[in-house]
C-alpha cells in the first residue's frame, strides 16, 4: 500500500491527507455557489451555527 500524500490546511495548519483537503476545497466552492444562487433567487440559506440549524439571508456584496 502506498502512503497518501498530505498537505497543510491553510486555515489551521493541520496536516491532512490530500483527498480530504480536496473534499474541503470542494465544500468551500459549493458554499460560495450556494450563496450566489441564494442571492440571485432571493432565498435564505440554511446553515449550522454553534450546533444549531438556522435560516440566514445571504449578504449582498457592496460593489463600488
Amino acid at each position: 500500500m502506498k502512503p497518501k500524500a498530505v498537505v497543510a490546511n491553510r486555515l489551521s495548519g493541520e496536516v491532512l491527507p490530500i483527498d480530504v483537503n480536496g473534499a474541503l476545497n470542494a465544500l468551500r466552492r459549493a458554499a460560495v455557489r450556494a450563496r450566489q444562487v441564494a442571492q440571485q433567487t432571493g432565498t435564505d440559506l440554511i446553515v449550522v451555527r454553534a450546533g444549531q440549524v438556522v435560516r440566514v439571508s445571504p449578504q449582498q456584496k457592496n460593489t463600488p
